[in-house]
């Protein structure tokens, strides 16, 4: 089976690549143990072909992905409502912690978010501290128009 690769080429890949790039908000979709789907809007960060999201793992969406992998991945519709970007796919609990993580990634996380971060009255390293779990989405399809 081939990796699923967002291709820039085409252009319905390349309009989700500008977008998932560019936007601050993402909502991630799990399963609920009781049987619903439950979404939330995160901060994420796209790299290397998979969103990278950082969660406190006490929450219910980390609970969710402990118990069933499987999630979609969608950002808003945009400001004419048209714009629908919908990834299916596998998260990975990733083993290396957040530290790891952030030395890899930690400027381009903080060229998106180091505001929002600081207008909640906290530092990036509290963050990290509280949103320590580092959740690693894989898409396999995407639905878009």
């Amino acid at each position: 089976m081939t990796a699923f690769v967002l291709d820039e080429r085409v252009e319905r890949d390349a309009r989700a690549l500008d977008r998932l790039r560019s936007e601050a908000i993402g909502w991630l979709g799990t399963n609920g143990r009781d049987g619903f789907p439950h979404a939330v809007p995160v901060w994420f960060l796209w790299h290397d072909d998979a969103v990278i999201v950082f969660v406190q793992p006490g929450s219910a969406k980390a609970k969710n992905l402990r118990a069933d992998a499987r999630a979609l991945f969608h950002l808003e519709a945009g400001d004419d409502g048209e714009q629908m970007h919908v990834l299916q796919g596998t998260v990975e609990i990733s083993h290396a912690d957040a530290a790891s993580w952030i030395s890899r990634i930690g400027e381009a996380y903080l060229g998106k978010y180091a505001t929002g971060i600081a207008g909640l009255g906290s530092t990036p390293e509290r963050m990290w501290a509280d949103y320590s779990m580092v959740v690693v989405f894989r898409p396999h399809k995407l639905i878009a128009w």
